[in-house]
This record gives C-alpha cells, sequence and structure tokens, in this order.
C-alpha cells in the first residue's frame, strides 16, 4: 500500500539540498530595492483586483477609438472620442506614412446635427514616417445623434506651388445619444412632473 501511496507524490519530489526561496526573507541588496517594492505592488493589485479594472478601462478607452482613415492612406489618422455632457473632444492622431515631408496638414471637420465646432483648424507639418496629435472640440446644442466628418488636406514639400491639395476623405464619426444618457434616480413626484414637462408620451389627436 505504501509503494502505491508513493507514486502520487513522484512528480512533486525535490532534492533534499535544493534552494528553497521566500521572498520574504530575502534582503534589499540581493533582491533589488525597486523590484522588490513592483512585486508587492503587483501582489496588491491581483489582491484589490485593481489589474482587472485597470484592464477593463483600457478595454473601455479602446472602444471609443474611431478609425478615420484606411491603413493604405497616406495619412492615417484614428480620434479618441471623449463626450462630456455639452462638450466633445477628439483626440486624433495622424501619422504620415510616406516617405515626403507633409505640409500645411489640416483636419477640416465639418458637423451635421445640432454639433458646432469650437475651435479653428490648425496647420501642420509632418515629416516621414512620424506622427502628430491634436484636439478638437465642438459644443453640442442638444442631446441628439450627430455626425462628424471631414477630410485632410496637405501639400507635399517640394512639389509645385500650383499642383492641387492632396485630400484623404475621413470616416464619419457618429456621435450616438446614448453617450449622453446616464442612470439617476428620483422620487415619483418628480418624475410625474417631469412626465408633463419633457412630454414623454406621444399624444395622437383624435
Amino acid at each position: 500500500g505504501g509503494g502505491a501511496g508513493g507514486g502520487d507524490f513522484a512528480g512533486a519530489a525535490h532534492a533534499a539540498d535544493e534552494c528553497i526561496k521566500i521572498r520574504q526573507l530575502r534582503t534589499k541588496r540581493s533582491y533589488g530595492h525597486s523590484d522588490l517594492e513592483d512585486e508587492d505592488e503587483a501582489d496588491l493589485s491581483r489582491a484589490t483586483g485593481l489589474a482587472e479594472q485597470e484592464l477593463a478601462a483600457n478595454e473601455s478607452k479602446l472602444n471609443r477609438v474611431v478609425q478615420l482613415t484606411g491603413f493604405s492612406d497616406p495619412v492615417y489618422a484614428e480620434a479618441y472620442v471623449t463626450v462630456h455632457q455639452y462638450d466633445i473632444v477628439l483626440e486624433v492622431t495622424m501619422i504620415n506614412q510616406t516617405a515626403d515631408t507633409l505640409q500645411d496638414v489640416c483636419l477640416e471637420l465639418a458637423t451635421l446635427g445640432d454639433l458646432k465646432l469650437v475651435e479653428r483648424p490648425q496647420y501642420l507639418t509632418i515629416a516621414p514616417a512620424s506622427k502628430k496629435q491634436l484636439k478638437a472640440s465642438i459644443k453640442v446644442s442638444s442631446t441628439e445623434t450627430g455626425i462628424i466628418f471631414g477630410n485632410i488636406v496637405y501639400d507635399i514639400a517640394g512639389a509645385a506651388s500650383d499642383a492641387d491639395r492632396n485630400c484623404v476623405i475621413l470616416n464619419d464619426i457618429h456621435i450616438d445619444i446614448m453617450d449622453y444618457i446616464a442612470p439617476a434616480t428620483c422620487s415619483d413626484v418628480q418624475f410625474r412632473a417631469y412626465w408633463s414637462e419633457f412630454e414623454w408620451e406621444n399624444k395622437v389627436a383624435v
């Protein structure tokens, strides 16, 4: 019986003189002070669930990234969209995918719906295989679905001055009404008052 039971522990066998590493007993000199702090922070984040929260936050950020141009376009652009009640901020990253220096690069935006551009377009110079970032602010006058569209225009350094400006059409950015809606509570009295004030019912005249 003893021989049969010993076979169960064959995979977990260790040599008698093998070193057992206990992190808490190691000195800062042998371990490194910064490494020790990093491991402590990693253990703490795993224990408190902060690692999962950060991962969820990063995933929600990625969901707000909108690809504006294609990977084969001379200028690749994407935007990170942030909605703050009556303000929409676009953080646009533009990458020059050509071997030429692009001059007077301008992000021209237009809106459809109750959206209004706040800032004038900026003119940038982007070196080959380089990227530039800029922000565009948009005011919202009503919580309705809106569309942001536009293009990127630029000149190529060294090209003839009478040449037409180059243009890359952007994909549309759809601003959903759900971005403005957040869960909230109110009393029965307030709800009845809002019901009559905002006319949430569809009234049909007969």
